[in-house]
């Protein structure tokens, strides 16, 4: 702990307790189950032997996970298993009854403001010698925070249930009512150690449930807190002017894993000090939060020995979603971190690394099983490696002073959701959501476009804190932030934009935008131009105009489709190809608006067609045309008549088959000049179909490669007979084929355009 003031805090938090325990356990008065399990029959108690038997013919050993397998070992678990879907009650009043144990398991857990269901998931018998390591429970379904294991009427002896958590132990013998017809039962949370003795005579039955929130209760602050939250907040004001720049992290005393971690999951004591710290913060003047203290820990797998079986094996989880069969040896790799934030009170910082000296706990990291855990296995010389991941409770707390440094070194998606925190609660003056927005808006300025850090795709916070500022002199030093985040802002956030200030003011960051080959850009910019067409506002309609007027320079550096499929673009050229004739389409509807007459008509043309590859003539231009939807249209009309003429050109000569076999030699890169020079008498030969190459693997392999890496008329074949194979090449007339085709579609698109003039 960094000073005394965290050590009279953590003192405070000691004197706030929950109303229940870690586990829960009674004993119920038995009522008939009317328990039936499929290849058996109704069960009758208490159980006798034989029946035990008939149970586990149609039983299966119960597994644990190693890793990423699942496997039963007898020296980790020894134990029976029938899932819930092979079971079924037929007396109602078992329900009643189960209800019933869930009412005084809340109160025992301490969670009576929390509606909470019971899931069922096994029926698992214990015979003579059978027993289960220390282990923790997975969460095995969304929700699920704990286990509920209801013993039923079957004389034992032994087969404890061993509950341990932060220090302290509960056993729960449910050997002590077998025989005289009661039903006990245990209920404990999921980050707790426990295991089942061995049972030394009889069989042990038992049902298993899974504890899952059914619903999320309202937040409920516990008055016996305040006095505790009123002395913490008169410690963290008194800090505040001189406390380190790093904030508190106090930890909470369970773990909790990332899926199922809320204020409302928090167990035991944990919530109402979470409760206190919360409350304790706001009065202070501090930012708090709930968030989840990651201890990361990679190192060497080693293995121990207990007195139950020769090896002994620790699991960090149970069945499936269990551990490997070892523990942490030497530690080669560890770290302290918080990356999962609860924000039911407002946004996170991201992910932060922790330092231990940071935190104020009396726990110490990297005790007793973690929540998750994984092995891998041994990679060549080295042996094997097991991952640990502690997952604590924690609340971090800052003061405002600190506030906007600590932000400002947190990712841009971070910022904007605080950006947008902001906007929400924009009056609220003890937040200082002003501020703080315009803090942020400036911290933006300064965003370094870097692969590291791709910048989040919605951007329309920005927007909406400029038009709340209605500062237009802040307004103009964000220029260049405006730009780089163009077509990261809505079309609606824009027109917000332009609505609140004079819109000749963003006509520079709209010029500088669009002064780009990026198509994505620039279709975002027409789309915007179309919902300005649709607002009658004089200084929007002047603004639009100017726009209109400079579709022409904007599309005049777009990219067209490429003449062929270069690597870079072949998995965009699709969308690209669609992006484009989107655009043009747009350009074709502003084309009506004639802001300069026929200049821009001849100036948008002239941007259009300023290249003519084959792909996009024939894809988008022409695809465009055919669709008819411009018969009146000038711009529409040049475009035709520039399509007519290019394909006309390409098909005025038809293609011609080769006189002989006579094929030319590709100019090759100088690594190939030998295969070249092997097959150049072959090409020039115009009587010459085919050629065979004898040769081993190695130098037919560099014919192949050669030959692929050309533009030649070639099919090769590889013959399998004989030693060494050969290389059969055989002269086509691809060439001549693939332009034909090309004549043909073009010739047929020519025709179609003619029969539509």
């Amino acid at each position: 702990m960094a000073n005394s003031t965290d050590k009279k805090l953590l003192q405070l938090l000691k004197t706030i307790e929950g109303n229940g325990s870690f586990a829960s356990a009674g004993v119920k008065d038995f009522v008939p189950l009317g328990l039936q399990i499929n290849g058996v029959g109704e069960i009758g108690f208490p159980l006798n032997p034989i029946l035990a038997k008939e149970i586990i013919k149609v039983s299966k050993k119960a597994p644990f996970g190693k890793g990423r397998q699942t496997i039963t070992d007898p020296a980790v678990r020894s134990a029976w298993e029938i899932d819930a879907d092979q079971l079924s009650f037929h007396y109602a009043d078992w329900n009643t009854l189960l209800n019933k144990v869930l009412a005084e398991i809340k109160e025992g857990l301490g969670m009576e403001s929390i509606s909470i269901k019971a899931s069922l998931y096994k029926l698992l018998l214990y015979q003579t010698g059978d027993f289960f390591l220390p282990h923790k429970d997975s969460e095995k379904e969304p929700g699920m925070f704990g286990t509920l294991v209801i013993g039923l009427p079957s004389l034992h002896t032994g087969g404890e249930l061993a509950i341990r958590f932060d220090g302290r132990e509960e056993i729960v013998d449910f050997s002590a009512t077998a025989s005289n017809y009661k039903l006990p039962y245990a209920a404990f949370f999921a980050d707790c150690d426990h295991e089942i003795k061995p049972v030394t005579s009889g069989y042990r039955l038992a049902l298993v449930y899974n504890l899952v929130y059914s619903a999320r209760a309202k937040k409920k602050v516990i008055p016996k807190i305040s006095v505790q939250a009123d002395e913490i907040a008169t410690l963290l004001a008194m800090d505040k002017n001189t406390t380190a720049y790093a904030p508190k992290v106090i930890l909470l005393e369970h773990q909790y894993t990332p899926a199922n971690f809320s204020l409302e999951s928090l167990k035991h004591h944990d919530k109402p000090r979470a409760q206190a710290l919360l409350a304790a913060a706001d009065k202070a003047g501090y930012f708090a939060r709930l968030g989840l203290v990651t201890h990361y820990q990679m190192g060497d797998m080693e293995e121990q020995y207990n007195s139950y079986s020769r090896r002994r094996r620790h699991y960090a989880e149970e069945e499936e979603e269990s551990g490997g069969n070892g523990t942490m040896g030497e530690v080669h790799e560890e770290s302290i971190s918080i990356k999962h934030w609860v924000h039911e009170t407002g946004p996170g910082l991201g992910e932060l690394d922790i330092e231990e000296d940071d935190l104020i706990t009396d726990i110490t990291l990297g005790e007793g099983n973690p929540i998750e855990k994984e092995e891998e296995g041994y990679t060549g010389n080295a042996g094997m490696t097991v991952e640990y991941w502690y997952h604590y409770g924690a609340v971090m707390l800052w003061s405002a002073s600190q506030h906007t440094n600590l932000l400002s070194t947190t990712p841009v998606f971070v910022r904007l959701q605080w950006l947008d925190y902001y906007l929400q609660h924009w009056d609220n003056q003890t937040l200082r959501s002003q501020e703080y927005a315009k803090q942020l808006i400036i911290g933006f300025q300064q965003i370094q476009l870097t692969p590291a850090e791709p910048l989040p795709a919605d951007f329309n916070a920005l927007a909406t804190g400029l038009c709340k500022l209605q500062d237009e002199k802040f307004l103009m030093t964000c220029t260049e932030l405006l730009t780089n985040v163009f077509s990261r802002i809505s079309g609606k956030a824009w027109i917000n934009l332009l609505q609140h200030y004079n819109p000749d003011l963003f006509t520079p960051v709209f010029k500088k935008a669009t002064h780009t080959d990026n198509v994505v850009i620039i279709d975002h910019f027409l789309n915007i131009l179309i919902q300005l067409e649709t607002l009658d506002e004089h200084a929007l309609n002047v603004f639009l105009s100017g726009q209109i007027r400079d579709i022409p320079r904007i599309i005049s550096k777009m990219e067209f489709p490429e003449r062929k499929d270069q690597s870079y673009y072949h998995h965009q050229s699709e969308k690209r190809q669609d992006t484009v004739t989107a655009i043009l389409q747009k350009v074709l509807l502003f084309s009506t608006h004639k802001p300069e007459g026929e200049a821009w008509v001849k100036d948008a043309l002239k941007a259009i067609t300023r290249d003519l590859p084959r792909k996009y003539v024939n894809k988008v231009l022409t695809k465009i045309l055919l669709q008819r939807k411009y018969p009146h249209n000038a711009l529409a009309k040049a475009l035709y008549a520039v399509c007519i003429r290019e394909l006309a050109g390409r098909t005025a000569i038809k293609p011609a088959p080769p006189s002989d076999w006579t094929r030319e030699v590709p100019k090759p890169e100088n690594y190939y000049l030998g295969i070249w020079d092997i097959l150049r008498p072959f090409l020039k030969s115009p009587t010459e179909k085919v050629f065979e190459y004898r040769k081993a693997e190695t130098y037919r392999n560099s014919m192949e490669n050669a030959i692929n890496n050309a533009k030649v008329d070639l099919k090769m074949e590889t013959i399998k007979h004989g030693s060494p194979y050969t290389l059969k090449l055989t002269k086509t007339q691809a060439a001549y084929e693939k332009s034909l085709v090309k004549w043909q579609e073009d010739a047929a698109l020519l025709e179609e355009l003619n029969q539509g003039g």
